[in-house]
């Protein structure tokens, strides 16, 4: 790995450390953003990984793992469930600081997603395919609402793929309802929309300073 890149990675992870330190030691009401975004940083180690890893089988077996996790990054957006333990008005203080530390873990927690997208697919696609690249976020964005729903209401964790599989199936399978349906569809457009502008907003980047 590239000098610049270990200090990227570095200042990404030691952000990420702070911010648990953050919530750790204040009088925040949302502790748990603690294990939440820890589990969002989980995709962006897989896909360092993926992406500098010359084993295939490596490569492989971390590529399946961030597929697993990637759902926990974008899953953070339903955490504004919580404003509802303190209200969703900014009168008092602690209110906006809370508002604060919620709106930090989510961000830090989708933009970890994000960045972790553009890791694979920078490792598995040498030139631009925009059709193939977009067909797999809407994909992916479909697979990772069906992760949301799943831990969000069916509170069910990505290591139970691998612990209680025929669970797993069996209480999706039972929760099947309209409900889902639209949960899915919906989160799934939201996760669409923000990876292709994300996707393209990089690549506006790169052909900026390229030029």
């Amino acid at each position: 790995m590239k000098q610049q890149n270990l200090i990227s990675v570095g200042a990404i992870h030691i952000i990420v450390v702070l911010f648990f330190l953050f919530v750790y030691l204040t009088p925040t009401h949302f502790t748990f953003l603690i294990w939440n975004v820890f589990l969002a940083l989980l995709p962006l180690d897989f896909a360092l990984v993926v992406a500098y890893t010359k084993r295939v089988t490596l490569g492989t077996i971390f590529s399946i793992l961030w597929l697993l996790f990637y759902p926990n990054t974008m899953y953070m957006i339903t955490d504004y469930i919580h404003l509802q333990y303190i209200g969703i008005g900014l009168t008092v203080r602690m209110q906006y600081f809370n508002y604060a530390v919620l709106s930090a873990g989510i961000f830090i927690g989708v933009v970890l997603g994000i960045l972790s997208l553009e890791l694979i697919f920078k490792h598995y696609f040498d030139k631009r395919h925009d059709v193939l690249e977009l067909l797999l976020m809407a994909v992916l964005s479909i697979i990772s609402g069906v992760g949301i729903y799943i831990g969000r209401f069916l509170r069910l964790n990505s290591w139970d793929v691998f612990t209680r599989l025929q669970h797993v199936l069996s209480l999706i399978a039972e929760s099947f309802s309209m409900h889902m349906i639209v949960f899915v569809t919906l989160f799934a457009g939201v996760q669409f929309a923000i990876l292709v502008i994300s996707h393209y907003g990089v690549r506006l980047i790169q052909n900026t300073v390229d030029k």
